[in-house]
């Protein structure tokens, strides 16, 4: 059974987002998340951890355009 993690992303990040599907094979933003989570995932773990104001963006309401991205087990 697959599991599925919601993300949002700001608007901020939509042409970097179509930037990076033009230089790949990616072809959904899903992928896109995917691809750079593999490649930088320790990177951006250990400075979400170093941010102390991890928490309260953490606990702020999820916005309108947001998407889901399906995980395969």
């Amino acid at each position: 059974m697959s599991t599925q993690i919601r993300v949002v992303l700001s608007r901020e990040v939509k042409p970097i987002v179509d930037q990076i599907k033009q230089v790949t094979s990616a072809t959904s933003t899903s992928e896109v998340v995917t691809l750079m989570l593999t490649r930088y995932g320790k990177h951006f773990i250990a400075w979400w951890l170093s941010n102390p104001h991890q928490n309260e963006l953490a606990a702020a309401p999820v916005l309108p355009d947001e998407f889901v991205i399906p995980q395969t087990e």
